[in-house]
């Protein structure tokens, strides 16, 4: 490190001039194979130092020239080192430390005494050392001698600087430091020192152009200060990724409680578009943000500036349109006590309420769920015990609306001019009155929910009909009566529609799929008990109503068989599960209309034939699922009797009083669109008494008959186990088993025909 390099670059450019011919700026770079901009500074320098002349030649270019009488050794290769004055080497950039030995002048430095600098540069805390222009140390304090690992500051003197640093060090003096420190006299910077062991450590170092050519170097160890620089960028970095990778989203509030960050998490809470680089909330006052101010908590934020950390929680929408529950604290920060703005920490909890609320429902649903198990299991024992249709309805309703999970409850039922009739209701009063069958037409069926369960008899079920846009009149009547999810049941037994059930309910999303199954129940609860009333009703009654019926044809083509003859029909006996066995008889030329009927009708299966006498014949007929005698039934009535004639088909059937025939008929007209009333009429129902048993017995029955039924009945024959078997009576009447199986077979035939005729 000495003043040879500055001696070189001055020197080789005064060099270019030994023709002493005048050179234009490009001509000088070329000539030395350098930038024109360094080159133009040296020679500015040169310029300014008189070792050049110029001359401007243009409005933006110059020539430079050298004097003959200015040539001097002052710059070349080897030649001693130019003492210029302190306004050629201006020292305003220098340390303190350094000015020790450049703020001298000529005359003073001749009577500075070596000892007393020597004295000046120890006092100095940090190592300090003077190299002259071969580059050996001639001076060093004891603090630059420890920071290089000597114990002596002698054992550095008359040693070249170069032995202080590594060969890849030295490359860096030489490329950047010595050059800068020719041009500007000094150089400040960072570099990496080697001490006597070989170890290496950073190092703060200034040097300086002392007048007499040599170099002030001052250094000063920083590995403490670079370990520290170290942790606090590693703390910093830590920080850093710590809030940028935060699970919740934190915002940074300035003096004047301005928005100046949101780390990725408050983006992503606020929904920053991915299109936007940063917020449009940057810069602006939180309390001011139109979201905040929406949400009525814009003084809560305010309090910050007194000093108070808030805690929060609201639900607001960003000004993106996010919707979020922000929840979280924040907390002011000071600087030298200053009120220095507020750290904000928020956390959208959203999915968190949403899944309390989903909890929250479904506890409400399992108390619903289990409380309705409850209500039906009561409600089926209740209706077991009602012996009228009006008191099982009303217990229904009743019971439903004592329920906690439910406001009110009603049953209706469709009359014949299609409008909606209330049978029962309970918890409300007068929710019906004026109420259309289709109070709220679906825009895509044109039904209501009501409607919708009468023509498909399935529950039909309204959540939170407040907002359900859909049922708009709907919601209008859940708003005056304060529901808001209702469930219409059909009341069914057997395909026969017995009216609806409706229940309604004060929580938005009841009637889930749990309850929805449970309260379905009740339509068939209620619909099985007042199916059994009717029936025990028409079992008991001597009034019935007598409706006779007729289809012109039967068969559907032209050219079916045709006869003479009547089939009469005497009977249809249920076997359950709508399977019937009809009986009757017919010419035997008849029977093709029996057959043909069989394979025309797919509920007519096999038809046995008997008792063929005197060109008669009588027959079973196994039916399954034949609508007719299944609408009978399942309104309680039966099948008195009918005829097949002349390929027209017509029948008595009998329905208990009260019975609705408009809608027995219209059912039955859905299979047999050309089916006629010929006749209805309400009539006393006969019942074998016993005066006509009793007449019977006496007037009917031969006397061998009778003596065979009496011993049959009194010795054993009838009871259950038999005690005694027909061949034992026999023998005792003296007859053979044969006669006496005649004889029984006869009277009870004559017995039964006063019952089966009656009903």
């Amino acid at each position: 490190m000495t003043s040879r390099p500055s001696r070189d670059i001055y020197a080789e450019t005064l060099a270019v001039f030994d023709s002493h011919e005048p050179l234009t700026t490009p001509e000088v770079a070329d000539a030395l194979n350098a930038k024109r901009r360094t080159v133009y500074k040296r020679l500015e320098k040169l310029a300014d130092q008189g070792e050049l002349e110029t001359k401007k030649t243009g409005s933006s270019s110059r020539v430079w020239w050298r004097n003959p009488a200015d040539v001097s050794s002052k710059y070349n290769v080897g030649s001693e080192p130019h003492h210029g004055s302190s306004a050629e080497r201006p020292s305003s950039d220098v340390p303190e430390t350094e000015q020790v030995t450049t703020q001298s002048t000529d005359d003073t430095r001749d009577e500075r005494k070596p000892e007393h600098r020597s004295q000046a540069m120890g006092s100095i805390l940090d190592g300090v050392a003077i190299v002259d222009e071969s580059g050996e140390y001639r001076y060093a304090n004891e603090q630059y001698a420890e920071v290089y690992g000597y114990d002596d500051p002698q054992a550095l003197l008359g040693e070249h600087w170069q032995m202080c640093y590594q060969e890849k060090v030295l490359s860096r003096f030489e490329d950047e430091i010595i050059p800068t420190l020719c041009e500007e006299s000094a150089w400040r910077g960072e570099a990496i020192g080697q001490r006597e062991d070989g170890t290496t450590f950073p190092q703060e170092l200034s040097l300086a152009v002392a007048d007499d050519g040599g170099i002030v170097c001052v250094v000063r160890d920083i590995t403490d200060r670079k370990e520290n620089e170290r942790q606090l960028r590693d703390v910093r970095q830590f920080n850093e990724e710590l809030v940028e990778n935060a699970p919740f989203g934190m915002f940074r509030l300035d003096e004047e409680l301005r928005i100046t960050y949101e780390n990725p998490r408050a983006e992503e809470i606020i929904g920053l578009p991915d299109s936007k680089e940063s917020s449009d909330a940057i810069g602006v006052r939180i309390d001011e943000l139109p979201p905040i101010i929406e949400t009525g908590q814009a003084d809560l934020f305010r309090t910050l500036e007194d000093g108070e950390t808030i805690e929060f929680a609201f639900p607001f929408e960003s000004i993106y349109g996010k919707e979020a529950y922000f929840t979280g604290r924040a907390v002011p920060v000071y600087r030298d006590g200053a009120f220095d703005g507020a750290i904000l920490m928020a956390t959208d909890i959203s999915e968190r309420r949403q899944y309390e609320r989903e909890l929250e429902r479904q506890r409400e649903q399992l108390a619903a769920l289990d409380e309705l198990n409850n209500v039906v299991r009561g409600i089926t024992d209740a209706v077991i015990e009602q012996s009228t249709r009006e008191e099982i309805e009303q217990v229904a309703c009743d019971r439903l609306a004592e329920s906690d999970s439910y406001r009110f409850a009603w049953i209706g039922a469709v009359n014949g001019d299609h409008e909606l009739e209330t049978r029962a209701e309970a918890g409300i009063d007068g929710y019906l009155d004026g109420m259309p069958l289709s109070p709220a037409p679906d825009a895509s069926t044109g039904l209501g929910p009501t409607e919708k369960a009468v023509d498909t008899q399935e529950i039909r079920v309204i959540q939170n009909a407040h907002e359900d846009p859909d049922f708009e009149l709907l919601g209008a009547h859940a708003r005056e009566f304060d529901y808001q999810s209702s469930a219409v049941i059909p009341i069914v037994h057997q395909g026969v529609l017995y009216g609806v059930l409706s229940v309604c309910s004060e929580r938005p999303d009841a009637f889930a799929k749990a309850e929805r199954e449970v309260i379905g129940q009740l339509g068939d609860v209620i619909g099985h008990a007042i199916a059994a009333v009717d029936r025990k009703r028409a079992l008991i009654s001597d009034e019935v109503i007598e409706l006779e019926l007729r289809i012109p044809r039967l068969l559907d083509s032209k050219d079916g068989p045709t006869t003479d003859g009547t089939v009469t029909i005497e009977r249809m006996t249920p076997l359950g599960d709508d399977e019937y066995l009809m009986y009757g008889r017919a010419p035997v030329d008849a029977m093709a209309v029996i057959h043909a009927l069989g394979d025309q009708l797919t509920d007519w299966k096999e038809v046995r034939r008997f008792d063929e006498t005197e060109g008669e014949v009588r027959f079973e007929q196994h039916l399954s699922d034949t609508p007719m005698a299944s609408i009978i039934a399942d309104h309680g009535g039966n099948f008195k009797k009918g005829k097949i004639e002349d390929g027209a088909f017509s029948a008595i059937i009998q329905l208990p009083p009260g019975t609705d025939v408009r809608w027995v008929v219209e059912l039955i007209r859905e299979t047999y669109p050309t089916v006629q009333i010929i006749r209805q009429r309400q009539v006393t129902r006969g019942v074998p008494s016993s005066e006509d048993m009793a007449s019977t017995l006496t007037e009917d029955l031969t006397e061998r008959q009778r003596i065979a039924v009496e011993a049959g009945y009194f010795g054993g024959f009838f009871d259950s186990p038999r005690h005694r078997s027909g061949e034992e009576i026999a023998d005792s009447l003296n007859i053979g088993a044969s006669t006496f199986h005649q004889h029984v077979r006869k009277a009870e035939r004559k017995l039964f025909d006063i019952v089966f005729t009656e009903l």
